[in-house]
């Protein structure tokens, strides 16, 4: 009974840890022509569809999963998602990000950027 006891302390405290507050989160990227999130959109709708790198302050982030942020942007915020292939920080709020990946146009016209990568600064 003691060592189920002990195995399941460990399950649960395994479970417990944290993501790191900073650091890189996905795919390791090299930072090159880094841009902000409105420069980006624009160069999207511009019709330019090619992988970008976006830069900007961290608004929100997905406190249940931990699977999607919001860079802050001009008029308003950018979805950044994960597609669920890792966890971001849940209290980056407030901290400068550089995500790699990209746009999806919605069928309800919102853009969504699909990240490989993140850097939180």
């Amino acid at each position: 009974m003691r060592k189920l006891f002990i195995a399941a302390s460990i399950i649960v405290l395994a479970s417990c840890a944290s993501t790191p507050a900073s650091g890189t989160f996905g795919d390791k990227f090299e930072k090159n022509s880094v841009m902000t999130a409105d420069e980006a959109t624009a160069s999207f709708m511009a019709g330019r569809d090619t992988i970008y790198q976006v830069s900007g302050e961290v608004e929100a982030v997905c406190q249940h999963g931990a699977c999607w942020l919001d860079l802050k942007t001009a008029d308003g915020k950018l979805r950044i998602d994960t597609d669920e292939q890792f966890k971001l920080p849940k209290d980056g709020k407030g901290k400068n990000a550089v995500v790699n990946g990209k746009f999806e146009k919605k069928e309800d016209g919102k853009l969504r950027f699909h990240t490989t990568g993140v850097i939180i600064e």
